[in-house]
């Protein structure tokens, strides 16, 4: 099972505990795959700089480089495709599409409610962390 997460399931797994560290932890123990690329690893280290995550870093004794290589060792990367999907809010959710869809992902995982209030885009359904945990049969 091939899965994309959104940039805010990445940050709440790496950074605490919870439902979107599960979905860490089933691509560590080789359940699912999770696929990246370099769009949304881009923006994962922009978000990780934020200050407002420094002291949950400072707290768990992590670096954003730290984090950033879990990022790529629990993921494939891929060259997302270009999509144009007007009705999006946020065009940079542009390039989780484009990479589910490079991937050939059987999910899309995101907490961002622009995202999931599409349900499905060409076909790969758009789950919360505990929707697609709740209907994952692995």
């Amino acid at each position: 099972m091939r899965i994309v997460l959104d940039v805010n399931v990445w940050i709440s797994g790496l950074l605490w505990r919870g439902v979107p560290k599960k979905l860490l932890d089933l691509a560590q123990d080789g359940i699912v795959i999770i696929v990246i690329s370099e769009p949304i690893l881009s923006e994962l280290e922009e978000v990780l700089a934020r200050e407002k995550f420094q002291s949950r870093m400072r707290l768990l004794g992590i670096t954003t480089e730290e984090l950033m290589t879990s990022a790529s060792q629990l993921s494939e990367n891929c060259i997302p495709t270009s999509v144009n999907v007007p009705q999006l809010r946020d065009p940079d959710d542009a390039m989780i599409l484009g990479t589910a869809i490079a991937a050939k992902a059987t999910a899309i995982i995101s907490g961002d409610l622009d995202l999931v209030v599409l349900e499905e885009f060409r076909g790969i359904p758009i789950l919360t962390p505990t929707s697609f945990l709740a209907n994952f049969s692995g």
